[in-house]
């Protein structure tokens, strides 16, 4: 069986993958708005939620992300909605910047024991033009940020679950463990993806959308409305 799963766009402005879910089909939504995403879920849904916060929302880098503290708020209740074994707190790009991990580190104290994932900010071109033109210094690094830095933040959280980093032990996002907890057999990790994806091979993305979504974040890979 396929787990489907939200990387494409956000499940809680792009509501593709209502009629899999509703079907009873198991899957992985990935947000930003756990606020809005709320009100479109229940408990009787086979679904995981990873909610994205990186305590930047409402500021010029997610400019249409909810407050951190919203952000937070929203989250415990869908654990309480459906559990929290099904809740991640997924801190989603860590900026390695001493603001930035400072940020990271304040969402991560409020993880109330759920399941923790990170990533750093992977510096692609256009994202550092990104950031020259909204006026915000641009990172140094070239495209991932420096191990050093990585791996303390990485051992200050206590080692969470970690997606695509170098020189770090990484899980996919799609990841036997989530399996176990939707009830779906496994056959191996999937191949072809980007380099150190360790998703499974029953991923399966539920979004048709190519292009950035409504929070306009800066550090979004996706380049334009048309383009990859």
């Amino acid at each position: 069986m396929k787990i489907g799963v939200t990387e494409r766009g956000d499940a809680a402005v792009n509501h593709e993958w209502k009629p899999w879910v509703e079907s009873g089909k198991p899957a992985i939504l990935i947000t930003k708005n756990p606020v809005k995403l709320f009100n479109h879920i229940n408990k009787d849904m086979n679904i995981i939620v990873n909610c994205t916060i990186t305590g930047y929302g409402h500021t010029s880098i997610e400019p249409n992300v909810p407050y951190p503290c919203d952000s937070i708020n929203a989250m415990y209740l869908i654990g309480n909605k459906i559990g929290a074994d099904k809740v991640v707190l997924r801190i989603d790009p860590i900026i390695p910047t001493p603001k930035g991990i400072e940020k990271s580190m304040e969402v991560f104290s409020k993880n109330a024991g759920y399941r923790v994932r990170i990533s750093f900010l992977d510096n692609y071109d256009h994202i550092k033009t990104r950031f020259r033109n909204a006026g915000l210094p641009v990172l140094s690094y070239d495209f991932h940020a420096p191990l050093d830095i990585r791996k303390k933040v990485w051992e200050d959280m206590g080692r969470p679950e970690v997606c695509a980093e170098p020189g770090l032990p990484c899980s996919g996002c799609v990841s036997k463990t989530d399996a176990d907890i939707l009830g779906v057999s496994i056959r191996d990790v999937r191949k072809g993806q980007r380099p150190l994806c360790n998703c499974v091979v029953e991923k399966h993305e539920l979004l048709s959308n190519k292009h950035p979504c409504i929070h306009n974040c800066l550090y979004c890979y996706w380049l334009t409305n048309n383009n990859h």
